[in-house]
């Protein structure tokens, strides 16, 4: 791992793990540091938690093409992991996270160093945590961890800044100009699902049913036709989380109240505005979701006059 030990000396606290097992788990500097055989990274269960490993995948992947590349993701989310240049090894778990069945007492050396890419810990993500055998275990905390014992601190509280200031601090140097791309064959499977007679799609805005509604309410131009992917009037719902993931990728822009939906447009980088009502949007630079229905309507005016 090129010039990492001596950034992670001066950029580095180590937490405390608290946990029996890693304790007894010895640590040879900088040796584990600067050739590890490969790294794991963890995406959480929410729907929006696989772009922040995705997009640090992409990065590990152009810096140590070599290196063996494992992810443990949902199993909803698995498929996104075709989105990158070069697939990894993709491990994934059903509802709450866990050791997935496959890789119980197997694969995961415990030289490999692991990254979890967020800013907490979840109550969720421990039992995860508490049970792979990885020695070196980072994350740009804001907080401490018994199950993180290399704490990368980041002045950024936004993707992908956060990711970028924790490669950085390694001596990694981040992608920042990578996104996700559509495979062709999802590209004309989106094409069919949206203009099935014609097979021509014409461009249309991403939305969710309650979130037009309130646009509807105060007579917002709406120029565009309007695909919902949720709802009992959606001719969508039953779409798998791929589908549904492309047909926001190729959107003119997104107009939700989702999480979700809002994730996906953010790391694709289309257009969105969003209200954020219960304050758990994924944070992603320059992107900024409403509060309350008044700054929805706002951002969406403003949208439309900056144009896409």
């Amino acid at each position: 791992m090129k010039n990492v030990f001596p950034k992670i000396l001066r950029n580095i606290l180590g937490g405390k793990t608290g946990a029996a097992w890693l304790k007894k788990g010895v640590i040879h500097l900088p040796d584990d540091l600067i050739d590890p055989p490969g790294f794991l990274v963890y995406s959480g269960p929410e729907e929006s938690d696989v772009w922040p490993a995705i997009h640090l995948m992409n990065t590990l992947h152009s810096e140590f093409p070599e290196k063996k590349l494992v992810v443990i993701c949902s199993r909803r989310d698995s498929v996104l992991f075709n989105m990158l240049r070069l697939r990894p090894t993709v491990h994934s778990y059903e509802g709450h996270p866990s050791i997935p069945d496959m890789i119980e007492g197997d694969s995961i050396s415990p030289d490999t160093i692991l990254i979890h890419p967020y800013k907490i810990v979840l109550n969720e993500d421990e039992r995860l945590l508490s049970r792979i055998p990885c020695r070196i275990r980072m994350a740009p905390l804001s907080h401490s961890s018994k199950y993180i014992n290399f704490r990368v601190k980041t002045e950024a509280d936004v993707y992908p800044d956060i990711l970028s200031e924790m490669c950085s601090a390694i001596g990694i140097t981040y992608d920042t100009d990578w996104k996700p791309s559509v495979p062709n064959r999802m590209e004309e499977l989106v094409e069919h699902k949206i203009a099935p007679v014609s097979g021509r799609m014409l461009p249309y805005i991403v939305t969710t049913p309650s979130a037009i509604s309130i646009l509807e309410k105060r007579r917002a131009e709406i120029p565009l036709r309007t695909v919902t992917l949720s709802g009992k009037n959606s001719d969508f719902d039953h779409l798998d989380r791929e589908i549904k993931t492309v047909i926001i990728a190729e959107a003119s822009a997104v107009i939700t109240d989702s999480d979700d939906q809002w994730g996906d447009a953010c790391a694709h980088g289309v257009p969105v505005v969003g209200i954020d009502r219960s304050g758990n949007f994924l944070k992603w630079k320059d992107r900024e979701p409403a509060s309350n229905e008044d700054e929805f309507a706002e951002a969406w005016i403003s949208l439309l006059k900056k144009g896409w």
